[in-house]
């Protein structure tokens, strides 16, 4: 597990979409989203359900 994937979790938690959390950090929305498969691949579990939009 790496912290920088544990800040994009932070930072999506936050913000709310991938695409936000990858403005604040610097980096693009399919490196957003390698973070968070990476971290569901350590952590054997769903972080996000993908398939919902936020309000």
């Amino acid at each position: 597990m790496d912290l920088k994937h544990l800040r994009t979790l932070v930072a999506i938690a936050e913000r709310g979409t991938f695409a936000a959390a990858g403005e604040a950090l610097g980096l693009t929305q399919s490196a957003v989203s390698l973070h968070v498969k990476t971290l569901e691949a350590d952590l054997g579990a769903v972080l996000f359900d993908r398939a919902r939009r936020p309000p």
